[in-house]
């Protein structure tokens, strides 16, 4: 036992010095420095602003001056600036088309990587790039990297303006997870504090997405019309939500976002232009949630232009964009008792949409000089 003791003894002495030295030589020492405490990385919100994807040609490429039947370099950079990602195969890739003047630029070659797939035309690619994410609060970016070679001038012409065009098609979404109250008591005069107020919400910030939700604005709606005792009693919460698209380019129907690029005659198709689809659900969603939509609300006017009392299925809302803003009203499937208490909800609101956005750079096309 007395062996033990001083055992013990002289580890305590021996821990106790070597922690004192590492205290003193700073970080040289691996010796761990007792009651040190480790911060925690802050949470980053990436799902802010009001931007998807960005996109600019690079200054010197294409240079200011090329000669007539010569190569030149085209290098075009794209940023996801935005909260979705574009990663097949868990979402589908964007679509990018060059546009030419063909008689002046006959040939492009575009050089392929892992996140490049050259398409049928020799000026289309389809693309994957990252969204933000905790890890990478700045999102991810794409270099492309295409060689042209241009055609012959006419021969009155000593030099030719040019221009490039680079068409961005691409789907993404907007999400906005956010927690709105409900209380059945429309007149406001049952006695007693009530969990929360009924208010109108705005977001002035974006979600991460060039489709921005602005303003929820809630309302506690009776039925009416019915016998006593039935609907009478049930109020249903409604909600109008105001959506502005606040990006550059154009949202399109996210089922053709993709022949938007090749195909911008689109008069076949209704609505295809400056249109999204809306889902609302009352909690995060599940898998019983896909599969059944038990927790969606009903928004309206749907694809159709219907406003249903009642549905079952996806209940999804149809939003028409007119200079650039819309809204739509969302109403739970189930009633509320009017005596009940009032509550807290979480409320989580999806657009899914296509968006086509254009830049476009100049250069001239020259002969060689003469000497």
């Amino acid at each position: 036992m007395r062996k033990i003791i001083l055992f013990l003894v002289f580890a305590f002495i021996l821990v106790s010095c070597d922690a004192s030295q590492s205290g003193s030589s700073g970080s040289g020492s691996f010796l761990p420095s007792f009651g040190s405490s480790s911060k925690k990385t802050p949470e980053v919100n990436v799902y802010v602003g009001t931007s998807g994807l960005t996109a600019e040609f690079a200054k010197t490429a294409p240079p200011p001056k090329v000669f007539e039947q010569s190569s030149f370099p085209i290098l075009l950079r794209i940023r996801n600036i935005g909260a979705y990602s574009l990663n097949y195969p868990s979402s589908p890739l964007g679509i990018l088309s060059i546009g030419r003047e063909r008689d002046y630029i006959p040939q492009l070659i575009i050089e392929e990587n892992n996140k490049i797939t050259l398409r049928a035309n020799d000026n289309e690619l389809a693309f994957g790039v990252d969204g933000k994410t905790q890890l990478n609060p700045q999102g991810d970016e794409l270099i492309i990297s295409i060689n042209a070679r241009t055609g012959k001038l006419d021969p009155q012409s000593e030099n030719k303006q040019s221009t490039l065009t680079a068409t961005l098609c691409y789907p993404y979404k907007t999400t906005l997870s956010t927690t709105i109250c409900i209380d059945p008591d429309v007149a406001g005069v049952r006695p007693g504090k009530k969990a929360c107020t009924v208010k109108e919400l705005a977001f002035n910030g974006g979600q991460g997405a060039p489709i921005a939700i602005v303003k929820i604005e809630p309302q506690m709606i009776p039925e009416v019309g019915q016998s006593p005792g039935s609907k009478a009693d049930v109020i249903k919460p409604q909600f109008l939500i105001f959506v502005e698209n606040k990006g550059k380019g154009t949202p399109v129907d996210n089922r053709f976002y993709s022949e938007s690029c090749s195909r911008r005659d689109a008069a076949d198709v209704a609505y295809p232009w400056n249109v999204a689809y809306i889902r609302a659900y009352t909690t995060s969603e599940t898998k019983e949630a896909k599969e059944n939509f038990g927790n969606q609300l009903i928004c309206c006017p749907n694809k159709d232009g219907q406003c249903p009392e009642t549905a079952t299925g996806d209940t999804a809302g149809f939003l028409r964009f007119k200079d650039k803003k819309d809204y739509i009203r969302c109403t739970f499937k189930k009633g509320i008792l009017r005596n009940s208490d009032a509550y807290t909800s979480p409320l989580r609101i999806e657009i899914d949409y296509g968006y086509v956005q254009t830049i476009s750079t100049s250069f001239f096309i020259q002969k060689p000089l003469k000497y």
